[in-house]
């Protein structure tokens, strides 16, 4: 008799850790997920401060953080920052191009340009003062010398 209880608790108590095992590995994911939901979040947000302030190139930025690091699991922050990603190209007048051989590249490379290509057509690119990727140099001064003394 005693034999017998013995084993059912040994069951019992095996499925018990079993459950807990599983439970706690469910439980790591779902915390592993929502911490990258909550990272794609915050460099969506981050891409809206810069957008905000015209700061178009650190915008696209972010945006493509949010689509190239936070890609799994698939939020709607992936899908915002693409969309936006393609408004701060065009707003830039970055790879974006009205028509000809390289709109081609594009569509293979992004077949999600389809989608916003409607609405880049409408945005006329005002570029981005606020960037300045690199001081200029002595002989590119000395070549803008040159061509506005050749104008006068």
């Amino acid at each position: 008799m005693e034999n017998t209880t013995q084993t059912t608790e040994k069951k019992n108590s095996g499925w018990k850790t079993a459950i807990i095992i599983i439970l706690t590995f469910l439980s790591a994911y779902g915390l592993a997920n929502l911490e990258v939901i909550r990272r794609a979040r915050a460099a969506y947000l981050r891409g809206e401060d810069y957008f905000s302030k015209h700061q178009y190139k650190q915008a696209m930025w972010s945006y493509q953080e949010v689509q190239e690091f936070y890609y799994l699991p698939h939020s709607h922050w992936v899908d915002d920052a693409a969309e936006k990603e393609w408004i701060c190209r065009a707003k830039l007048g970055d790879f974006i191009p009205p028509e000809g051989p390289l709109d081609a590249d594009v569509r293979q490379t992004r077949p999600d340009y389809q989608k916003y290509a409607a609405e880049i057509a409408q945005i006329t690119p005002t570029g981005d003062i606020t960037y300045n990727p690199a001081p200029t140099s002595d002989q590119e001064k000395a070549a803008i010398a040159k061509a506005i003394k050749r104008k006068d």
